[in-house]
């Protein structure tokens, strides 16, 4: 299940992404475009940058870009990053899990692991230059 943590952080990076090179994104203004609670949202930011998604440039004029071209940004890349376990079906197909006891006589594991399979590469397959194309984004507001 994608949590809401994982959520605000695929609404985080579509905004940027849609937003292009048009220059940096205030946090506040992303929380407000995206509909994300601002303390929740630097919580997640922070986990992007840390995950190498996401570039912050402090100061006045400061804000957030993407470290990536969107087209080598993809859901999986975001969804390891803000809620590794939004990935997976079931917990017995995570990585950094024990294998479950029943795993030698397990009926269903294969047929999750199956369609696991099929989730990571459509998801891996899904970018964000993809994704921001149909979105629209307001224009930077003209300085004066």
């Amino acid at each position: 299940m994608i949590t809401r943590e994982a959520d605000y952080a695929i609404r985080a990076v579509l905004y940027l992404a849609a937003k292009g090179d048009t220059g940096l994104v205030a946090t506040n203004e992303l929380a407000d475009e995206m509909l994300v609670p601002y303390r929740f949202l630097r919580r997640i930011v922070q986990k992007l940058v840390e995950g190498g998604l996401v570039v912050t440039h402090r100061g006045k004029g400061g804000g957030l870009r993407l470290a990536r071209r969107p087209d080598e940004i993809t859901l999986v890349d975001v969804l390891r990053i803000a809620d590794s376990k939004a990935l997976y079906l079931n917990s017995c197909l995570t990585n950094g899990h024990a294998v479950c006891p029943r795993a030698p006589f397990c009926t269903v594991r294969p047929q999750l692991r199956a369609v696991q399979d099929q989730l990571g590469c459509a998801l891996d397959g899904l970018t964000f230059a993809m994704l921001a194309q149909s979105m629209t984004v307001p224009a930077p507001a003209a300085e004066g």
